[in-house]
């Protein structure tokens, strides 16, 4: 239903969008040569999680230069940091609002880094 929804506010926008049902689907589609501007990848999803997705990108000197942002109900501080430590541009906790999640991937591609690992600890 996200994937639908995500996929809908995007073609709305202009944007040309490739859905997969889960991270093994998608790494198949990505190793087959589909050609893509950004990522936005949920973390909890059957066959290969976006996290084991996001690590088999990075390491994949074809695709890793592709920014990749999760969208999640995950929204602890632990979770954000395990993801940008494997090298997620961006991380968004659902629900998420469509304007946001728009600008914010004309940002990530454009090259920005939307999320940077924090301290747990304030100094």
């Amino acid at each position: 239903m996200v994937r639908e929804m995500l996929s809908m506010t995007f073609s709305k926008s202009g944007y040309r969008v490739e859905q997969a049902r889960d991270g093994q689907e998608a790494w198949e589609k990505l190793r087959a040569g589909l050609s893509c501007s950004l990522i936005l990848c949920d973390i909890e999803m059957p066959r290969m999680n976006g996290l084991e997705l996001l690590s088999r990108i990075q390491e994949d000197e074809n695709l890793a230069a592709i920014p990749m942002a999760m969208i999640t109900s995950r929204g602890a501080q632990k979770m954000q940091n395990l993801a940008a430590e494997k090298g997620a541009k961006g991380y968004f906790v659902k629900p998420y609002i469509e304007e946001v999640l728009l600008d914010a991937a004309k940002r990530l591609i454009a090259g920005e880094v939307l999320l940077k690992k924090t301290s747990a600890v304030e100094e």
